[in-house]
């Protein structure tokens, strides 16, 4: 599979969690905060790859209003490196402790993925012990959804 294709998943599901959370504002705050953070993470990581200052820190806590516009911008930045950046160059870059690291594209992109996952995982875990109904994070569902509309999307 393609990263633009788990991109593209990333992008949906984050927004479907942002809807769940914009229909529940007496959401736990740690859903808030584990959003905001997962948002975050995929502008910190950006901006490492584009050699650029963060616009946001890594637990910056966001109105939920803005939750939307950030998910779209970042994963748009992130399309735009699929088209144009190079898998194998490795990024240079320091992190929230300031310690130097280099990564590869390859290697940060199947980061963000997991680490997405991850925290979505957990904020799903909240919403059910407050008896709201996350929604569902699972790729083969959003495969089968996609197929569904407009067949397999293989860009």
């Amino acid at each position: 599979m393609n990263y633009l294709r788990q991109f593209q998943y990333n992008e949906e599901v984050i927004g479907r969690f942002i809807d769940v959370l914009n229909d529940h504002p007496d959401s736990p705050e740690k859903v808030k905060s584990l959003l905001s953070h997962l948002l975050n993470a995929l502008e910190i990581w950006v901006s490492r790859v584009q050699d650029r200052e963060a616009e946001v820190g890594v637990w910056e806590q966001h109105a939920p209003e803005r939750l939307h516009e950030l998910n779209r911008r970042c994963h748009d930045t992130i399309f735009r490196l699929l088209e144009t950046g190079n898998l194998k160059k490795v990024h240079a870059y320091q992190n929230s402790s300031g310690n130097a690291f280099k990564n590869s594209l390859d290697e940060i992109l199947t980061h963000l993925i997991i680490h997405s996952a991850h925290h979505r995982a957990q904020i799903a875990s909240c919403w059910s012990e407050a008896g709201i109904e996350p929604p569902s994070g699972d790729f083969i569902f959003w495969a089968r959804e996609r197929g569904k509309q407009k067949g397999p999307s293989f860009r």
